[in-house]
């Protein structure tokens, strides 16, 4: 009798076992889509690895309305600048894969940076995940209105008469304008003196006093019809809308030289696949808003739209180009 009152209660509690491993793989299986659906819950961190005010401040909180309003969670831009864009991307390489820590940066912090530091602080094409590039950065090769050039063909012809007279300035050793100076200098053949400075605007001033000669940078614009700066061309692959008389490098009698900068927003390593599906197709959105369109053009970029795995081919062959560039120019940084 106690042997089968046994056997009994031992079946009734591995059934009642059996069914509570069973509740609980359903409440497991119902809780995590809607985990998943439920990003974002909270606040959402863009980090903008420079100081605000500039150009990269402008695509972050760009991107942070968007999201705000098509998403109903708050998304709100952090300054963290410092080592030009290093430090406010190493946070987002290092912060956990939730979604609630993004970076909105350009390929100076994200890509020239990491090639230029050693060891380098993080791995461009692993350390994060692509969302989208949402524009490009148009840069402009000026000159000394002295500079006897009128061409970018002359100005080559000149380099070329007199190595090592003329010297071209940057936002600093390491910067993207060195890279561009220098690759500059590696299709033309000309040797051409990298003089930094500790931004592009002291850069632009010492080249309007006639102490530089020649910058590649879109601040040279911004004096073009002051009689002291002379914009031979742009680094465009093809002529700028907005400004349709400044012909690229090729047209101004250079080589074929494209160079561009570009701002987009990343997220760390291994972001949920849902989480990147959700602001990709706000980034489509934003890339078909003709409000978006005009953000961007007044800030001077030129809309260019890229996601998923084209953006993540863009990082790594920009990240193979400045490595070729540095070691090819034998670029010794400071």
């Amino acid at each position: 009798m106690t042997q089968k009152y046994n056997n009994t209660q031992n079946t009734t509690r591995r059934r009642r076992l059996t069914l509570l491993a069973a509740a609980a793989l359903v409440a497991v299986s119902a809780f995590g889509p809607a985990q998943a659906q439920s990003w974002p819950s909270k606040t959402v961190t863009i980090i903008s690895p420079y100081a605000a005010g500039g150009t990269n401040d402008v695509v972050a909180r760009l991107f942070a309305d968007r999201l705000t309003k098509a998403l109903g969670q708050s998304f709100v831009v952090e300054n963290k600048p410092g080592a030009a864009g290093i430090l406010g991307a190493t946070l987002v390489a290092n912060a956990a894969p939730d979604g609630y820590t993004l970076l909105s940066g350009n390929n100076g912090g994200l890509i020239v940076q990491p090639v230029v530091k050693s060891p380098s602080p993080y791995e461009p094409s692993t350390a994060f995940t692509p969302l989208a590039k949402l524009a490009d950065a148009p840069n402009y090769l000026g000159i000394n209105a002295e500079v006897p050039a009128k061409t970018v063909g002359e100005l080559i012809e000149l380099a070329k008469k007199e190595p090592g007279k003329l010297n071209y300035t940057s936002a600093g050793s390491g910067s993207f304008g060195n890279f561009m100076g220098e690759y500059f200098k590696l299709l033309t053949a000309t040797q051409i003196v990298h003089v930094p400075s500790k931004s592009s605007g002291p850069g632009l001033t010492e080249m309007m006093a006639g102490r530089i000669q020649m910058m590649i940078d879109p601040q040279v614009l911004q004096q073009r019809d002051g009689g002291k700066i002379r914009v031979l061309a742009t680094t465009q692959k093809k002529r700028v809308e907005a400004f349709p008389d400044i012909p690229t490098i090729k047209e101004s009698g250079g080589p074929e030289m494209e160079i561009t900068g570009w701002f987009g927003l990343v997220g760390p390593a291994k972001l949920p696949k849902d989480i990147v599906d959700k602001i990709e197709a706000v980034a489509k959105a934003m890339g078909n808003d003709p409000e978006a369109r005009k953000t961007l053009l007044a800030a001077g970029l030129l809309p260019n739209l890229v996601t998923g795995a084209p953006f993540a081919i863009l990082i790594r062959d920009d990240l193979r180009r400045y490595t070729e560039i540095k070691v090819n120019a034998k670029m010794v940084v400071e």
